[in-house]
Protein backbone atom coordinates (compact mmCIF):
# COMPACT_ATOMS: atom_id res chain seq x y z
CA UNK A 1 0.00 0.00 0.00
CA UNK A 2 0.87 3.71 -0.28
CA UNK A 3 3.17 5.16 2.40
CA UNK A 4 4.62 8.12 3.43
CA UNK A 5 8.32 6.88 2.57
CA UNK A 6 6.34 5.55 -0.96
CA UNK A 7 5.46 9.09 -1.81
CA UNK A 8 7.79 11.16 0.07
CA UNK A 9 5.71 13.34 2.08
CA UNK A 10 4.68 12.84 6.13
CA UNK A 11 1.20 11.48 6.08
CA UNK A 12 -1.51 10.34 3.29
CA UNK A 13 -5.10 10.49 3.52
CA UNK A 14 -7.17 8.60 0.96
CA UNK A 15 -10.63 9.91 0.26
CA UNK A 16 -13.49 9.41 -1.85
CA UNK A 17 -16.83 11.56 -2.22
CA UNK A 18 -20.04 10.73 -3.59
CA UNK A 19 -20.30 10.68 -7.12
CA UNK A 20 -18.45 11.31 -10.74
CA UNK A 21 -19.79 14.68 -11.44
CA UNK A 22 -21.15 16.58 -14.75
CA UNK A 23 -18.05 17.90 -15.24
CA UNK A 24 -16.75 17.25 -18.74
CA UNK A 25 -13.33 18.22 -19.29
CA UNK A 26 -11.23 18.87 -22.59
CA UNK A 27 -8.15 19.04 -22.61
CA UNK A 28 -5.27 20.37 -25.17
CA UNK A 29 -2.44 17.95 -26.33
CA UNK A 30 0.34 19.82 -26.65
CA UNK A 31 2.60 20.75 -30.27
CA UNK A 32 4.43 17.18 -31.19
CA UNK A 33 3.63 14.80 -27.90
CA UNK A 34 5.83 12.20 -28.59
CA UNK A 35 8.85 14.07 -28.68
CA UNK A 36 10.98 15.09 -25.33
CA UNK A 37 9.75 18.93 -25.62
CA UNK A 38 6.11 17.74 -26.31
CA UNK A 39 6.36 15.25 -23.04
CA UNK A 40 7.49 18.22 -20.91
CA UNK A 41 4.98 20.44 -22.38
CA UNK A 42 2.18 21.59 -20.02
CA UNK A 43 -1.20 20.07 -21.51
CA UNK A 44 -3.96 22.43 -21.02
CA UNK A 45 -7.22 21.90 -19.77
CA UNK A 46 -10.73 23.48 -20.01
CA UNK A 47 -14.19 23.28 -19.02
CA UNK A 48 -13.16 21.51 -15.59
CA UNK A 49 -10.58 23.16 -12.93
CA UNK A 50 -7.44 20.97 -12.13
CA UNK A 51 -7.18 22.25 -8.66
CA UNK A 52 -10.58 20.94 -7.68
CA UNK A 53 -8.99 17.55 -8.14
CA UNK A 54 -11.16 15.55 -6.33
CA UNK A 55 -14.00 16.92 -8.55
CA UNK A 56 -12.39 17.86 -11.83
CA UNK A 57 -8.64 16.72 -12.20
CA UNK A 58 -7.55 14.66 -15.11
CA UNK A 59 -3.98 12.56 -15.18
CA UNK A 60 -1.72 12.34 -17.68
CA UNK A 61 0.78 9.58 -17.95
CA UNK A 62 3.52 8.10 -20.91
CA UNK A 63 5.69 4.95 -21.58
CA UNK A 64 8.65 5.33 -23.49
CA UNK A 65 10.26 2.31 -25.26
CA UNK A 66 13.75 2.45 -26.55
CA UNK A 67 13.59 0.00 -29.90
CA UNK A 68 17.16 -0.60 -29.63
CA UNK A 69 17.32 -1.84 -26.10
CA UNK A 70 13.89 -2.92 -24.54
CA UNK A 71 13.87 -0.32 -21.69
CA UNK A 72 11.04 1.20 -20.84
CA UNK A 73 10.65 4.67 -18.62
CA UNK A 74 7.50 6.11 -17.16
CA UNK A 75 6.96 10.03 -17.41
CA UNK A 76 3.90 11.92 -16.27
CA UNK A 77 3.08 15.03 -18.08
CA UNK A 78 1.85 17.72 -16.63
CA UNK A 79 -1.81 19.06 -16.77
CA UNK A 80 -2.97 22.50 -16.14
CA UNK A 81 -5.48 24.60 -16.16
CA UNK A 82 -5.45 26.84 -19.70
CA UNK A 83 -6.30 30.12 -17.73
CA UNK A 84 -3.98 30.10 -14.70
CA UNK A 85 -0.69 29.03 -17.05
CA UNK A 86 2.40 31.41 -15.80
CA UNK A 87 5.10 29.64 -15.09
CA UNK A 88 6.30 29.82 -11.07
CA UNK A 89 3.27 31.44 -10.22
CA UNK A 90 0.46 28.29 -11.61
CA UNK A 91 2.44 25.45 -12.18
CA UNK A 92 6.52 24.91 -11.81
CA UNK A 93 8.44 23.82 -15.30
CA UNK A 94 8.29 19.86 -15.97
CA UNK A 95 11.25 18.35 -15.85
CA UNK A 96 12.29 17.37 -19.64
CA UNK A 97 12.93 13.78 -20.17
CA UNK A 98 15.54 12.03 -22.15
CA UNK A 99 14.36 10.14 -25.42
CA UNK A 100 16.82 7.69 -26.97
CA UNK A 101 16.60 7.22 -30.88
CA UNK A 102 13.35 6.33 -32.24
CA UNK A 103 11.89 6.19 -29.01
CA UNK A 104 8.37 4.74 -29.44
CA UNK A 105 5.82 6.99 -27.07
CA UNK A 106 2.53 6.07 -25.57
CA UNK A 107 0.44 8.38 -23.48
CA UNK A 108 -2.76 7.57 -21.44
CA UNK A 109 -5.37 9.84 -19.92
CA UNK A 110 -7.35 9.21 -16.50
CA UNK A 111 -9.95 11.75 -14.85
CA UNK A 112 -12.11 12.32 -11.32
CA UNK A 113 -13.91 14.27 -13.83
CA UNK A 114 -17.28 12.72 -15.57
CA UNK A 115 -16.17 12.91 -19.25
CA UNK A 116 -12.80 13.87 -20.85
CA UNK A 117 -12.29 15.21 -24.63
CA UNK A 118 -8.73 15.71 -26.44
CA UNK A 119 -8.44 18.49 -28.50
CA UNK A 120 -5.23 20.47 -29.80
CA UNK A 121 -2.10 17.69 -31.35
CA UNK A 122 -4.59 14.69 -31.48
CA UNK A 123 -3.34 12.99 -34.49
CA UNK A 124 -2.90 9.01 -33.38
CA UNK A 125 -5.13 10.19 -30.12
CA UNK A 126 -8.42 8.26 -29.67
CA UNK A 127 -11.06 9.10 -26.92
CA UNK A 128 -13.91 6.94 -28.33
CA UNK A 129 -16.00 6.48 -31.28
CA UNK A 130 -17.38 9.40 -33.26
CA UNK A 131 -18.56 11.62 -30.61
CA UNK A 132 -19.34 8.94 -28.27
CA UNK A 133 -16.48 9.59 -26.02
CA UNK A 134 -14.90 6.62 -23.46
CA UNK A 135 -15.48 8.53 -20.28
CA UNK A 136 -12.82 9.23 -17.73
CA UNK A 137 -10.42 7.46 -20.43
CA UNK A 138 -8.36 8.51 -23.48
CA UNK A 139 -5.22 7.33 -25.33
CA UNK A 140 -2.45 8.71 -28.28
CA UNK A 141 0.05 6.27 -29.71
CA UNK A 142 -1.40 3.48 -27.03
CA UNK A 143 -1.97 0.54 -30.23
CA UNK A 144 1.53 1.75 -31.33
CA UNK A 145 3.63 1.29 -28.45
CA UNK A 146 2.28 -2.12 -27.08
CA UNK A 147 3.25 -3.32 -30.91
CA UNK A 148 6.75 -1.82 -30.12
CA UNK A 149 6.51 -3.72 -27.10
CA UNK A 150 5.66 -6.87 -28.33
CA UNK A 151 8.89 -6.78 -31.07
CA UNK A 152 11.41 -5.95 -28.53
CA UNK A 153 10.27 -8.94 -26.38
CA UNK A 154 10.21 -11.12 -29.37
CA UNK A 155 13.51 -9.72 -30.27
CA UNK A 156 14.93 -11.07 -26.45
CA UNK A 157 15.26 -7.00 -25.41
CA UNK A 158 12.98 -6.97 -23.42
CA UNK A 159 11.42 -9.08 -20.62
CA UNK A 160 8.32 -9.15 -18.71
CA UNK A 161 8.58 -10.38 -14.65
CA UNK A 162 5.97 -12.74 -14.20
CA UNK A 163 3.13 -11.83 -11.94
CA UNK A 164 4.11 -14.40 -9.69
CA UNK A 165 2.38 -16.39 -7.01
CA UNK A 166 1.52 -14.78 -3.72
CA UNK A 167 3.72 -14.94 -0.29
CA UNK A 168 1.46 -13.83 2.02
CA UNK A 169 -2.02 -15.30 0.71
CA UNK A 170 -0.42 -18.64 0.11
CA UNK A 171 -1.26 -20.57 -2.94
CA UNK A 172 -3.00 -18.13 -4.28
CA UNK A 173 -1.68 -16.24 -7.89
CA UNK A 174 -0.71 -12.69 -7.79
CA UNK A 175 -3.87 -10.71 -9.71
CA UNK A 176 -3.26 -8.54 -13.01
CA UNK A 177 -5.31 -6.25 -14.53
CA UNK A 178 -6.84 -8.54 -16.95
CA UNK A 179 -7.95 -11.04 -13.59
CA UNK A 180 -11.43 -11.69 -13.13
CA UNK A 181 -11.01 -11.94 -9.56
CA UNK A 182 -9.94 -7.86 -9.06
CA UNK A 183 -11.82 -6.33 -12.83
CA UNK A 184 -14.73 -3.97 -11.87
CA UNK A 185 -17.62 -2.20 -14.23
CA UNK A 186 -14.91 -0.46 -16.53
CA UNK A 187 -11.64 -2.49 -16.77
CA UNK A 188 -8.45 -1.13 -17.87
CA UNK A 189 -9.18 2.72 -17.21
CA UNK A 190 -7.39 5.91 -15.40
CA UNK A 191 -3.64 5.60 -14.53
CA UNK A 192 -1.22 5.79 -11.46
CA UNK A 193 -0.23 9.27 -12.02
CA UNK A 194 0.73 11.63 -8.98
CA UNK A 195 0.98 15.47 -9.06
CA UNK A 196 1.48 17.71 -6.80
CA UNK A 197 -0.46 20.70 -5.42
CA UNK A 198 1.62 23.82 -3.65
CA UNK A 199 -0.06 25.85 -1.48
CA UNK A 200 -3.51 25.58 -2.85
CA UNK A 201 -2.37 26.71 -6.00
CA UNK A 202 0.85 25.92 -8.16
CA UNK A 203 0.35 22.83 -10.00
CA UNK A 204 3.98 20.90 -10.64
CA UNK A 205 5.08 17.52 -11.33
CA UNK A 206 5.80 14.98 -8.30
CA UNK A 207 9.58 14.68 -8.52
CA UNK A 208 12.12 13.95 -6.22
CA UNK A 209 13.02 17.40 -5.91
CA UNK A 210 9.48 19.23 -6.23
CA UNK A 211 8.38 16.50 -3.42
CA UNK A 212 11.35 16.82 -1.38
CA UNK A 213 11.16 21.28 -1.42
CA UNK A 214 7.12 20.75 -0.88
CA UNK A 215 6.82 18.67 1.67
CA UNK A 216 3.65 20.22 2.78
CA UNK A 217 2.55 19.90 -0.69
CA UNK A 218 -1.11 17.87 -1.75
CA UNK A 219 -0.47 14.89 -4.17
CA UNK A 220 -3.04 14.48 -6.53
CA UNK A 221 -4.22 11.44 -7.84
CA UNK A 222 -6.18 9.66 -9.83
CA UNK A 223 -8.35 6.77 -8.67
CA UNK A 224 -7.78 4.09 -10.85
CA UNK A 225 -7.64 -0.19 -10.75
CA UNK A 226 -3.91 0.05 -11.67
CA UNK A 227 -3.07 1.99 -8.53
CA UNK A 228 -6.08 -0.34 -6.69
CA UNK A 229 -3.62 -3.02 -7.22
CA UNK A 230 -0.78 -1.59 -6.65
CA UNK A 231 -1.22 -0.29 -3.84
CA UNK A 232 -3.50 -2.30 -1.91
CA UNK A 233 -4.11 -5.31 -3.12
CA UNK A 234 -0.93 -6.45 -4.56
CA UNK A 235 1.57 -5.54 -1.41
CA UNK A 236 -1.78 -7.38 1.17
CA UNK A 237 -1.09 -10.90 -0.94
CA UNK A 238 2.90 -10.29 -0.83
CA UNK A 239 3.01 -9.62 -4.90
CA UNK A 240 5.34 -7.32 -6.31
CA UNK A 241 4.15 -4.76 -9.13
CA UNK A 242 5.95 -4.18 -11.98
CA UNK A 243 7.88 -0.52 -12.07
CA UNK A 244 9.81 1.29 -14.48
CA UNK A 245 12.38 3.90 -13.94
CA UNK A 246 10.83 7.42 -13.19
CA UNK A 247 12.15 10.78 -13.31
CA UNK A 248 8.32 11.74 -12.22
CA UNK A 249 7.53 9.95 -9.36
CA UNK A 250 9.52 10.19 -6.06
CA UNK A 251 11.37 7.34 -5.71
CA UNK A 252 12.31 7.07 -9.27
CA UNK A 253 10.67 4.40 -10.35
CA UNK A 254 6.57 3.94 -11.02
CA UNK A 255 3.84 1.53 -11.91
CA UNK A 256 1.92 2.43 -14.93
CA UNK A 257 -1.02 1.33 -16.96
CA UNK A 258 0.98 0.09 -19.95
CA UNK A 259 2.97 -1.89 -17.55
CA UNK A 260 0.25 -3.79 -16.15
CA UNK A 261 -1.59 -4.53 -19.38
CA UNK A 262 1.77 -5.96 -20.73
CA UNK A 263 2.27 -7.56 -18.05
CA UNK A 264 -1.34 -9.14 -18.15
CA UNK A 265 -0.58 -9.93 -22.08
CA UNK A 266 2.27 -12.14 -21.43
CA UNK A 267 0.87 -13.75 -18.37
CA UNK A 268 -2.64 -14.36 -19.03
CA UNK A 269 -4.95 -15.57 -16.42
CA UNK A 270 -7.19 -18.09 -17.82
CA UNK A 271 -9.91 -17.08 -18.70
CA UNK A 272 -8.70 -13.22 -19.49
CA UNK A 273 -10.99 -10.02 -18.43
CA UNK A 274 -11.09 -8.22 -21.52
CA UNK A 275 -12.91 -5.40 -22.07
CA UNK A 276 -16.77 -6.11 -22.77
CA UNK A 277 -19.50 -5.03 -25.31
CA UNK A 278 -21.11 -3.79 -21.29
CA UNK A 279 -18.55 -1.77 -20.45
CA UNK A 280 -19.83 1.34 -19.54
CA UNK A 281 -16.93 3.49 -21.61
CA UNK A 282 -17.64 1.16 -24.41
CA UNK A 283 -21.11 1.47 -25.11
CA UNK A 284 -22.69 4.09 -26.80
CA UNK A 285 -25.38 6.21 -24.24
CA UNK A 286 -27.85 8.51 -26.52
CA UNK A 287 -29.42 10.64 -23.89
CA UNK A 288 -29.98 7.51 -22.17
CA UNK A 289 -30.54 5.07 -24.42
CA UNK A 290 -27.35 2.84 -24.03
CA UNK A 291 -26.73 0.79 -26.88
CA UNK A 292 -22.99 -1.71 -27.50
CA UNK A 293 -20.28 -1.35 -30.08
CA UNK A 294 -18.10 -3.75 -31.16
CA UNK A 295 -16.07 -0.99 -32.54
CA UNK A 296 -16.22 1.06 -29.70
CA UNK A 297 -14.91 -1.75 -27.77
CA UNK A 298 -11.91 -3.03 -29.99
CA UNK A 299 -11.04 0.75 -30.34
CA UNK A 300 -11.00 0.76 -26.47
CA UNK A 301 -9.26 -2.66 -26.32
CA UNK A 302 -6.28 -1.64 -28.87
CA UNK A 303 -5.52 1.42 -26.65
CA UNK A 304 -4.45 -1.10 -23.60
CA UNK A 305 -3.00 -3.87 -25.93
CA UNK A 306 -6.33 -6.10 -25.65
CA UNK A 307 -6.64 -8.85 -28.46
CA UNK A 308 -9.40 -7.04 -31.20
CA UNK A 309 -13.17 -9.04 -31.27
CA UNK A 310 -13.88 -10.70 -34.12
CA UNK A 311 -17.65 -10.85 -33.06
CA UNK A 312 -20.23 -9.69 -30.30
CA UNK A 313 -19.62 -13.28 -29.21
CA UNK A 314 -15.99 -12.41 -27.95
CA UNK A 315 -16.99 -9.66 -26.28
CA UNK A 316 -19.90 -11.37 -24.93
CA UNK A 317 -21.13 -9.51 -21.71
CA UNK A 318 -22.67 -12.24 -20.62
CA UNK A 319 -19.74 -14.56 -20.60
CA UNK A 320 -18.00 -11.71 -18.82
CA UNK A 321 -20.57 -11.73 -16.27
CA UNK A 322 -20.43 -15.71 -15.36
CA UNK A 323 -16.85 -15.00 -15.39
CA UNK A 324 -16.77 -12.12 -12.69
CA UNK A 325 -18.97 -14.29 -10.59
CA UNK A 326 -15.01 -15.11 -9.71
CA UNK A 327 -14.71 -11.68 -8.04
CA UNK A 328 -17.15 -12.17 -5.20
CA UNK A 329 -15.55 -15.93 -4.05
CA UNK A 330 -11.89 -14.39 -4.46
CA UNK A 331 -13.22 -11.28 -1.56
CA UNK A 332 -14.84 -13.68 0.38
CA UNK A 333 -11.55 -15.98 0.69
CA UNK A 334 -9.35 -13.21 1.18
CA UNK A 335 -11.96 -12.07 4.14
CA UNK A 336 -9.39 -12.43 6.70
CA UNK A 337 -6.69 -10.71 5.31
CA UNK A 338 -8.42 -7.67 3.38
CA UNK A 339 -9.46 -6.66 6.85
CA UNK A 340 -6.59 -6.35 8.12
CA UNK A 341 -5.33 -3.95 5.27
CA UNK A 342 -5.49 -0.76 4.78
CA UNK A 343 -8.84 0.84 3.27
CA UNK A 344 -8.49 3.14 -0.18
CA UNK A 345 -11.23 4.96 0.64
CA UNK A 346 -11.90 5.25 4.18
CA UNK A 347 -14.61 7.65 3.34
CA UNK A 348 -16.49 4.88 1.41
CA UNK A 349 -15.23 1.48 3.54
CA UNK A 350 -13.27 0.61 6.32
CA UNK A 351 -10.80 -1.54 5.12
CA UNK A 352 -9.93 -3.40 1.50
CA UNK A 353 -12.20 -6.28 2.36
CA UNK A 354 -15.12 -3.48 2.58
CA UNK A 355 -14.30 -1.70 0.17
CA UNK A 356 -13.66 -4.23 -2.40
CA UNK A 357 -17.02 -5.75 -1.22
CA UNK A 358 -18.82 -2.56 -1.93
CA UNK A 359 -16.89 -2.07 -5.66
CA UNK A 360 -18.14 -5.82 -6.72
CA UNK A 361 -21.37 -5.45 -5.64
CA UNK A 362 -21.75 -2.29 -7.37
CA UNK A 363 -20.04 -3.00 -10.51
CA UNK A 364 -21.88 -6.43 -10.66
CA UNK A 365 -25.09 -4.38 -10.52
CA UNK A 366 -28.06 -3.16 -13.32
CA UNK A 367 -27.06 -0.75 -15.95
CA UNK A 368 -25.10 1.20 -15.73
CA UNK A 369 -22.80 -1.00 -14.22
CA UNK A 370 -22.59 -3.99 -15.68
CA UNK A 371 -25.84 -5.67 -15.55
CA UNK A 372 -24.63 -8.99 -14.30
CA UNK A 373 -27.14 -9.22 -11.73
CA UNK A 374 -29.96 -8.42 -13.77
CA UNK A 375 -28.54 -11.21 -16.22
CA UNK A 376 -28.57 -13.77 -14.18
CA UNK A 377 -31.64 -12.77 -12.25
CA UNK A 378 -30.12 -12.37 -8.90
CA UNK A 379 -30.54 -9.24 -6.21
CA UNK A 380 -27.01 -8.39 -5.53
CA UNK A 381 -28.30 -6.40 -2.69
CA UNK A 382 -29.02 -9.68 -0.94
CA UNK A 383 -26.38 -11.59 -2.09
CA UNK A 384 -23.97 -8.92 -1.20
CA UNK A 385 -25.20 -7.30 2.10
CA UNK A 386 -23.41 -4.28 3.53
CA UNK A 387 -23.71 -2.48 6.72
CA UNK A 388 -23.09 1.02 6.56
CA UNK A 389 -22.05 3.28 10.01
CA UNK A 390 -22.59 7.09 9.14
CA UNK A 391 -22.50 6.31 5.11
CA UNK A 392 -19.13 4.16 5.26
CA UNK A 393 -19.29 0.82 5.27
CA UNK A 394 -18.16 -1.09 7.87
CA UNK A 395 -19.50 -4.89 7.22
CA UNK A 396 -20.15 -6.95 4.43
CA UNK A 397 -21.42 -10.31 4.09
CA UNK A 398 -20.73 -12.44 0.66
CA UNK A 399 -23.05 -15.77 -0.19
CA UNK A 400 -21.09 -17.52 -2.51
CA UNK A 401 -23.05 -20.21 -3.59
CA UNK A 402 -25.15 -18.29 -5.76
CA UNK A 403 -21.50 -16.76 -7.40
CA UNK A 404 -20.33 -20.36 -7.44
CA UNK A 405 -23.41 -21.61 -9.14
CA UNK A 406 -23.11 -18.56 -11.63
CA UNK A 407 -19.44 -19.32 -12.31
CA UNK A 408 -19.97 -23.54 -12.99
CA UNK A 409 -23.30 -22.57 -14.84
CA UNK A 410 -26.02 -23.85 -12.46
CA UNK A 411 -27.38 -20.30 -12.51
CA UNK A 412 -27.80 -19.46 -16.22
CA UNK A 413 -28.61 -16.19 -17.84
CA UNK A 414 -32.51 -15.71 -16.92
CA UNK A 415 -32.24 -18.78 -15.10
CA UNK A 416 -33.13 -20.03 -11.55
CA UNK A 417 -30.91 -20.22 -8.46
CA UNK A 418 -30.87 -23.99 -7.37
CA UNK A 419 -30.07 -22.98 -3.99
CA UNK A 420 -31.44 -20.37 -1.50
CA UNK A 421 -29.71 -17.02 -1.30
CA UNK A 422 -30.55 -16.41 2.24
CA UNK A 423 -27.68 -18.42 3.91
CA UNK A 424 -24.70 -15.80 3.52
CA UNK A 425 -21.53 -17.57 3.90
CA UNK A 426 -19.36 -14.27 4.82
CA UNK A 427 -18.82 -13.05 8.06
CA UNK A 428 -18.65 -9.37 9.38
CA UNK A 429 -16.34 -7.24 9.55
CA UNK A 430 -17.07 -4.93 11.78
CA UNK A 431 -19.81 -4.32 13.86
CA UNK A 432 -22.12 -1.49 13.39
CA UNK A 433 -22.90 1.11 15.97
CA UNK A 434 -25.77 3.03 14.71
CA UNK A 435 -28.55 3.08 11.70
CA UNK A 436 -27.33 0.39 9.07
CA UNK A 437 -28.69 -0.60 5.65
CA UNK A 438 -28.06 -2.95 3.04
CA UNK A 439 -26.18 -0.63 0.46
CA UNK A 440 -26.03 -2.61 -2.77
CA UNK A 441 -24.03 -0.43 -5.15
CA UNK A 442 -25.23 3.22 -5.09
CA UNK A 443 -25.37 5.63 -7.46
CA UNK A 444 -23.88 4.79 -11.21
CA UNK A 445 -20.54 6.69 -12.75
CA UNK A 446 -23.08 9.92 -13.60
CA UNK A 447 -25.24 9.15 -11.11
CA UNK A 448 -28.53 8.02 -12.94
CA UNK A 449 -28.67 4.34 -11.80
CA UNK A 450 -31.93 5.51 -9.56
CA UNK A 451 -31.92 3.10 -6.07
CA UNK A 452 -35.09 1.89 -7.53
CA UNK A 453 -33.49 0.38 -10.60
CA UNK A 454 -35.23 2.63 -12.59
CA UNK A 455 -32.19 4.30 -14.39
CA UNK A 456 -31.41 4.30 -17.64
CA UNK A 457 -31.52 -0.11 -17.77
CA UNK A 458 -35.49 0.70 -18.13
CA UNK A 459 -33.95 1.89 -21.78
CA UNK A 460 -30.88 0.17 -22.24
CA UNK A 461 -30.65 -2.45 -25.05
CA UNK A 462 -27.91 -4.39 -24.15
CA UNK A 463 -27.18 -7.95 -22.85
CA UNK A 464 -27.78 -6.63 -19.51
CA UNK A 465 -31.40 -5.40 -20.08
CA UNK A 466 -32.63 -9.49 -20.23
CA UNK A 467 -34.92 -9.63 -17.21
CA UNK A 468 -34.89 -12.85 -14.66
CA UNK A 469 -38.37 -14.15 -15.23
CA UNK A 470 -37.53 -17.09 -13.29
CA UNK A 471 -38.14 -18.38 -9.82
CA UNK A 472 -34.82 -17.43 -8.12
CA UNK A 473 -34.90 -17.58 -4.86
CA UNK A 474 -31.87 -14.74 -4.98
CA UNK A 475 -34.87 -12.29 -5.39
CA UNK A 476 -35.58 -10.35 -8.42
CA UNK A 477 -33.14 -7.83 -9.59
CA UNK A 478 -34.56 -4.74 -9.07
CA UNK A 479 -31.66 -2.54 -8.87
CA UNK A 480 -28.69 -0.92 -6.96
CA UNK A 481 -28.99 1.69 -4.02
CA UNK A 482 -30.05 0.95 -0.73
CA UNK A 483 -32.26 -2.45 0.39
CA UNK A 484 -35.08 -2.71 2.79
CA UNK A 485 -33.07 -1.15 5.83
CA UNK A 486 -34.73 2.07 7.65
CA UNK A 487 -32.73 4.52 5.77
CA UNK A 488 -31.66 5.07 2.45
CA UNK A 489 -28.27 6.45 1.60
CA UNK A 490 -27.56 8.29 -2.14
CA UNK A 491 -24.30 8.39 -1.89
CA UNK A 492 -22.53 6.45 -4.01
CA UNK A 493 -21.03 3.27 -2.97
CA UNK A 494 -18.44 1.82 -5.49
CA UNK A 495 -15.03 2.18 -6.76
CA UNK A 496 -16.03 3.23 -10.64
CA UNK A 497 -18.34 6.46 -10.20
CA UNK A 498 -16.10 8.36 -8.24
CA UNK A 499 -14.74 11.51 -8.57
CA UNK A 500 -12.26 10.98 -6.14
CA UNK A 501 -9.25 9.07 -5.12
CA UNK A 502 -7.66 11.45 -3.40
CA UNK A 503 -3.80 10.90 -1.74
CA UNK A 504 -3.37 14.49 1.11
CA UNK A 505 -0.39 15.45 3.27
Amino acid sequence: MFSAPTIGLAAVLFAWVSQAQPFNCQITVPPNPLTAQGLATPYKMTGCNQIDFANQGSFVEAAILDPATGAIQIYNPLLINQDQATEGVDFIAPVVPTLPANAVVGIWFGSNANTITLTGSTNGCVNGLGGSVFGQFAYCNGPEWFTAAQTAISAGLLTVPPIGQATIATGQACPSVRDFRVVDMDQSDNVDTTYLLIDGKKLAQNTPANAAANKNATVLSNGSDNALINAFIAPTMGCTPFTAPSITTPGGTSPALALNELQAQQFPPNPAALVPLNDDFAVINNNGAITQSLDKTNLYRAGVGQTQAASTADASGTTYCQNYAASALFIAQNQALFSKATSPAPAVANNLFTFLANRFATSFGPVPSLGCSTIFGVNITQLVEQTTVNCIVTAAKIDTTPFQQILNGQIKPGGTATSAAGAATGTATGAATGTSTKAGGGKGKAGNAAATGTGTAATATSQATNAATGTSTAGAATGTGAGTGSKKHQHFRGLKARNMWAQAS
